[in-house]
């Protein structure tokens, strides 16, 4: 848990390909993508690559609603990349790796939420992506005591999920 949240309180963006918004959600993803609207506009990246498969209430992917607010605050479309299949973040490292890849890029900014960097650093790694990890929101930051407590345990669970099957070679 320590190492979770020690992890998550540090801002480790440089320059980069492409920044890269993993989706949670309406709420979730909104806030990742302001924050990653901020980045690219400071010069942070030339590219945003919107990732999430999960629809919300209106039918829209994460990463079409990613979209959809970057645009909306300035970054230009031909700036704008969507991965909207995935609806883990093993996915989401896998299938944005694959699109890095195409395009010959090597390193991105990957933004989420503070608690959620440290595995999502992990995973993009494995692929093979140089990854720096920028968080849109700092523990205890987005909500109540209990709504983060949860998230901790959560991650907690989902890092040891994550060691179980890559020991078992999954």
């Amino acid at each position: 848990a320590a190492l979770i949240v020690i992890y998550g309180a540090q801002d480790q963006v440089r320059p980069a390909d492409v920044i890269i918004v993993l989706g949670a959600g309406e709420m979730g993803t909104q806030r990742r993508t302001q924050h990653a609207v901020q980045l690219y506009q400071a010069g942070f990246a030339p590219y945003v690559l919107c990732s999430g498969g999960y629809r919300g209430p209106d039918g829209r992917r994460e990463a079409e609603v990613c979209a959809d607010l970057a645009q909306a605050a300035g970054v230009p479309i031909s700036a704008i990349m969507l991965e909207p299949d995935s609806r883990t973040t093993e996915q989401n490292a896998r299938y944005a790796a694959e699109i890095l890849r195409r395009r010959g890029w090597e390193s991105a900014v990957v933004v989420s939420d503070s608690f959620h960097l440290l595995r999502a650093r992990w995973l993009f790694t494995r692929e093979g992506v140089t990854v720096w990890t920028s968080p849109a929101t700092r523990f205890g930051q987005a909500g109540n005591a209990p709504e983060t407590l949860y998230f901790l345990l959560r991650e907690i669970g989902a890092l040891g999920y994550q060691g179980i099957k890559i020991a078992l070679g999954r």
